[in-house]
């Protein structure tokens, strides 16, 4: 409904027993733009690292987009990833797929890791999801922070290589910064490459 008095219920949500609830308490926070819920939203990202929850899971996917949207977390944006972002009619962030190759670079050569990526279709003014290449990878989070990226950079390319292709055909590509994994060094930004 949209309602901001809903603010302090959410906050509380944010200690749920259930990943899907912080989750989803924390994206409704960013949403509503409450008042007050950077720290209580940094505390639940915290926590999240603290139970050792994969980054590339829907919960801190969740909660750093919350960050984002609250002002409180600037991604990594690369200049040649900033210049080759398309537009498309949801203003979702999405670069064409004719570039996929020069994106995975330019983050991997920013040390950048790629969690994931998802491909879409834009027919008459419309987005689709469409099937990407099926490869699913695994980053082992014990391993260097080089070591990550390595791995992403080379997994991505191999993507690439299958992924569908196309004027119309874009990809959204889910990244995270090295500081990502160090709550406790959160800034309000971070500067963009």
């Amino acid at each position: 409904m949209g309602d901001p008095r809903c603010g302090p219920a959410l906050i509380g949500l944010l200690d749920s027993d259930n990943p899907t609830v912080r989750e989803w308490a924390a994206m409704a926070l960013a949403s509503l733009k409450i008042d007050g819920a950077v720290e209580p939203v940094r505390r639940a990202y915290r926590a999240c690292l603290e139970r050792a929850t994969p980054p590339d899971w829907t919960e801190p996917v969740g909660i750093r987009w919350a960050l984002t949207e609250l002002g409180a977390r600037t991604p990594v944006v690369p200049s040649l990833t900033a210049h080759l972002r398309a537009t498309v009619p949801d203003d979702a962030p999405c670069w064409p797929s004719t570039h996929f190759t020069e994106i995975i670079n330019d983050l991997a050569d920013h040390a950048q890791v790629i969690l994931y990526s998802q491909f879409w279709r834009v027919d008459d003014g419309r987005t689709y999801g469409i099937s990407g290449t099926g490869l699913d990878w695994e980053l082992d989070w014990t391993a260097p922070w080089e070591h990550l990226v390595e791995e992403s950079h080379t997994w991505s390319l191999l993507e690439a290589s299958e992924a569908p292709a196309g004027d119309n055909i874009f990809v959204a590509l889910t990244w995270i910064d090295r500081n990502d994994l160090r709550p406790e060094e959160t800034p309000q930004s971070r500067p963009t490459v």
